[in-house]
């Protein structure tokens, strides 16, 4: 039997495109401190590309900011690293955590980013921008440092009289 040696092509993808701060909390940030905002958007991958990746692209077209300004951003980050340890991401990458793995970008993009292959050049392209979400009334898991939280897209509930 003869084995197939070639490297194996990287199928890691960026999240779409949604505010995982809240629409609300995104557009707050940007009308109380815009200098902050926009330099967030323009340099900090998570920010630009998880936290307020919506509001972010909105306020790049609205002020026609050209795509040279953010260069930094169609690159992995200089940084590329795992947040936990590699033997953590290890095993994280083998058989993935309870119902999250390497395929679930949100997640794994901020724990095991090296790990489970979100270092690659290419994802961060402009051709490979991630479109935007259509599922906005999903649970999504937002990790900050080593604590999970949930944050919940928008959803009009009614209350019960």
């Amino acid at each position: 039997m003869r084995r197939n040696w070639r490297k194996r092509k990287n199928t890691a993808q960026l999240p779409c495109c949604r505010d995982r701060f809240g629409e609300q909390a995104c557009q707050s940030l940007r009308k109380a401190q815009p200098a902050l905002f926009e330099k967030r958007c323009l340099t900090d991958h998570d920010f630009s590309s998880i936290d307020c990746c919506g509001e972010c692209r909105k306020y790049i077209e609205r002020n026609k900011i050209s795509s040279e300004n953010s260069r930094s951003l169609q690159k992995a980050p200089a940084m590329c690293k795992d947040k936990h340890s590699i033997g953590f991401c290890r095993r994280f990458k083998a058989s993935g955590m309870g119902k999250y793995s390497c395929s679930d970008a949100e997640f794994a993009v901020r724990v095991c980013r090296h790990s489970c292959g979100y270092c690659n050049d290419e994802l961060y392209s402009m051709k490979n921008a991630p479109s935007m979400c259509s599922d906005t009334n999903k649970a999504i898991p937002i990790v900050n440092g080593t604590h999970l939280y949930w944050a919940f897209g928008r959803e009009d509930k009614k209350k019960a009289i």
